[in-house]
């Protein structure tokens, strides 16, 4: 629409501030679709999204300037404004939307004290249409924006417990908006587009900056964060020790507490020598303790208890953020924290660009009901006779979206910040959570097993075993053990990758919280993010096409020796059949060279999977599922990966609960991750499968027997974000099926549902087994009923 941009390869280093070159794309042309503006009085920030061929609905940048050097800011915007005559496309969808039209006219959506100033410069220099968007309607737009779509977007922090990850989602509102630029404003917000400015204050970036400037000559901002790292406020400020010679613990006032900012100064005692880091020091908490302080005192005045801070001039700092902690917790008691955000600076150019679009808004969707053909996913219809509908149902389900974090190309927000920001993946779906999921306050949904940031071993073993998984697929290629991904451009992409994911660790091992709460299913999803992002969609379709093959080839067989099988043995054996395919796992290093060698067959795996009781209550779910009065109305199945796992495990297992009358949702991966089978592959399978077998066949005629992608894309699984497709089919399903060690170990292991249960895996790993107190290679057969969960 706008034109586009030719990168020159993905790389994650820091950013410098205010340069054209801020945001590094990977090797690809990039359709830019829409830019949003916002220019406060210190910085200028960008908001764009372009569309392109790594991500289907578009993808959100950031980036930022100095307002000092504004024409560098207005440069930038015109390179992505620049027309490639190459490109001959229509609009994307959520660009035309959002700014409510779709022609090609360049429309910038720009807020902020700048956007008056600048807006003749702006559209001179640019050519477009500037449309000038409120900032405080802005400001609160774009916060409930990022706290709905963005994962672990707001945290707490304090020096000895940094960057708490929090979910404020289930009671947003009220609270309160202090957002700090050049300038203070503070918002109340009591919902969806209702909000008032109650207070503010001159004292602000703009003054930590100007006295800075003034007393030290320094000039950039980051510098001068910068300074405060090594400085010592106490020789500067005036201490409550200097005035009392100890704590005064009457009035709650510790020795070490400011009694008078900048006020040791005239102490005849005090060396005359100031040092420049301690003045800077000493300014920086003088601003963040006043702004603290009036924030607390208008949260008490209004009756508000969750404050968020915001602002280009925290850019995740960590001794600004530790002080406005430290004021609210000081004069709250500790019953108050202060909320901070890792997309803190880019909340108005976020907002300028959503708030006309009633697409995207940030209010919560009911679930669409589905009218695509009852087992295919939208995204998997092909057939012309089917054409019309899916245009329809594509015109229909547009205005809604879901948003991913992708940091497959992370920058910091500054030199010091504790976290880096990605790109948002917009995915043309609206993610929801699994209805019969428990979440409550009471009982909280954490996908997690095991939280890296408070298990260090384990942290340090798995970006370990991700180095040498991530090696390992190279050399996979290399030995042709990875059909159609060993030829020498394949090389090269997946030598780009290694390159690309080991430098993500690297950063992960020094700095641990960059991009969010650390876990198995971050890791694994970041590296399918990085295999993506250089071209490699999936690299293991040779591997599962030829092990779908094999393993329907075998398939006859299986079902007529089943089928002889006396009803409680039957299903017990289709049981086991789900956790011996489960085997056929090439993110499995310890299985993968027996995979590529072709040394495992059903019984081998079957062979190798030990029983223990305390993993393995199969027969309590063979008791229910055979029992006179069971009946389940409807299954929903997530299932794992290709080949001998769903055609030998899962789809006999789904036709053995499709023969007594339950209908069957098969749930899988949205876009390739490992050997996972994706809803295209699976509806592809199904159908061979009902070449072969009338109950397959009689079930997908009768729309008993349906496959939907869950809206992943990665080996986990976060039950809160599936496919609002997927979630309207599994309303009324009684039975919740979870297969494989990702989505059943990894993620989902303490799940608790509303309905009866059934998670269905391996332990392949030495430390996802030590971390449960099993054994590699036991069973997990793990059956609740929905009486006995504990909740």
């Amino acid at each position: 629409m706008f034109g586009a941009i030719n990168s020159s390869g993905a790389i994650i280093d820091g950013i410098k501030q205010g340069e054209a070159n801020d945001i590094l794309l990977p090797n690809q042309i990039e359709r830019v679709q829409k830019v949003a503006v916002d220019i406060g009085g210190s910085l200028a920030k960008v908001v764009y999204l372009t569309s392109g061929p790594r991500s289907q609905g578009g993808r959100l940048h950031f980036t930022a300037f100095e307002t000092d050097n504004v024409e560098k800011c207005v440069a930038f915007i015109r390179s992505l404004l620049e027309t490639n005559p190459d490109i001959d496309e229509p609009a994307d969808d959520l660009a035309s939307e959002s700014s409510g039209e779709s022609s090609n006219e360049p429309i910038i959506m720009a807020t902020g004290g700048g956007a008056h100033r600048f807006r003749d410069l702006l559209s001179r220099e640019l050519g477009a249409e500037i449309r000038v968007e409120d900032e405080m309607e802005s400001l609160t737009t774009g916060l409930n924006f990022l706290i709905r779509e963005v994962a672990d977007e707001v945290f707490t922090y304090s020096e000895d417990r940094p960057m708490q990850f929090v979910d404020p989602t289930a009671d947003m509102f009220p609270y309160m908006l202090v957002n700090i630029g050049s300038g203070v404003s503070i918002l109340k917000v009591t919902g969806e587009g209702s909000y008032e400015r109650i207070s503010g204050t001159s004292l602000g970036g703009g003054t930590l900056w100007g006295l800075l400037n003034l007393l030290t000559g320094v000039q950039s901002f980051d510098s001068m964060l910068e300074m405060t790292k090594s400085g010592d406020n106490t020789k500067v400020d005036m201490m409550v020790g200097d005035i009392y010679g100890t704590n005064y613990s009457k009035i709650g006032l510790k020795a070490t507490n400011i009694a008078s900012s900048m006020g040791g100064v005239y102490r005849k005692t005090l060396d005359k020598h100031f040092d420049d880091t301690d003045i800077a020091r000493s300014l920086l908490y003088m601003v963040s303790n006043n702004i603290g302080q009036i924030a607390y005192l208008n949260a008490q005045l209004h009756g508000i208890r969750r404050i968020y801070f915001g602002g280009y001039f925290i850019r995740g700092h960590p001794l600004t953020m530790h002080t406005l902690s430290y004021a609210i917790n000081f004069w709250s008691k500790g019953q108050m924290s202060a909320l901070f955000l890792r997309h803190e600076g880019f909340l108005g150019a976020t907002g300028a660009f959503f708030k006309t679009d009633k697409a995207t808004s940030s209010e919560p969707l009911s679930p669409t009901p589905a009218t695509a053909p009852s087992f295919m996913p939208e995204s998997a219809i092909e057939s012309s006779a089917l054409k019309g509908r899916r245009m329809s149902l594509k015109t229909r389900r547009a205005k809604a979206y879901s948003f991913t974090e992708n940091f497959s190309i992370a920058a910091a927000i500054a030199d010091n910040a504790v976290g880096a920001l990605g790109m948002l993946d917009c995915e043309p779906s609206r993610l929801m959570p699994l209805p019969q999921l428990v979440n409550t306050s009471e009982h909280p949904y954490q996908p997690d097993t095991v939280d890296l940031m408070t298990e260090p071993r384990q942290q340090v073993y798995w970006i370990s075993a991700m180095e040498n998984n991530t090696k390992g697929l190279l050399s996979l290629a290399k030995s042709g053990a990875l059909p159609g991904c060993s030829d020498a451009d394949s090389i090269q992409q997946l030598t780009s990758f290694v390159a690309l994911y080991l430098q993500h660790l690297q950063r992960l091992r020094e700095q641990p919280l960059a991009y969010g709460a650390m876990s198995v299913r971050a890791l694994l999803g970041l590296r399918e993010q990085c295999l993506h992002e250089v071209g490699l969609e999936d690299i293991f379709a040779g591997v599962k096409q030829r092990e779908t093959d094999a393993a329907l080839a075998a398939l006859p067989d299986l079902l007529q020796a089943t089928d002889k099988l006396e009803i409680n043995e039957r299903t017990r054996t289709l049981t086991h059949n789900v956790l011996a395919g489960n085997m056929f796992d090439w993110g499995s290093t310890d299985l993968r060279d027996a995979l590529a060698k072709g040394a495992l067959n059903l019984e081998r795996a079957r062979s190798r999977i030990s029983w223990s009781p305390e993993f393995d209550n199969s027969a309590a779910f063979v008791t229910k599922l055979t029992g006179p009065e069971t009946r389940y109305r409807r299954a929903v199945i997530f299932v794992d990966n290709s080949g001998a796992d769903v055609c030998l495990g899962v789809l006999p297992f789904a036709r053995l609960l499709l023969q007594q009358g339950t209908s069957v949702v098969l749930a899988a991966n949205t876009r390739p991750a490992l050997n996972d089978v994706t809803a295209r592959e699976l509806l592809q399978i199904v159908q061979r499968v009902g070449e072969l077998d009338q109950t397959i066949q009689g079930a997908v005629d009768q729309g008993k027997l349906m496959v939907y992608g869950t809206g992943s894309s990665g080996p986990c699984l976060d039950l809160r974000k599936l496919d609002a497709q997927l979630v309207s089919q599994a309303q009324d399903a009684d039975l919740v099926v979870i297969v494989g060690m990702g989505r059943a170990i990894h993620s989902n292991y303490r799940a608790q549902f509303l309905c009866d249960s059934l998670k269905l895996a391996v332990f392949k790993n030495q430390m996802a087994a030590d971390a449960a107190g099993a054994q590699i290679y036991d069973a997990l057969c793990k059956y609740e009923s929905a009486e006995s969960a504990k909740f």
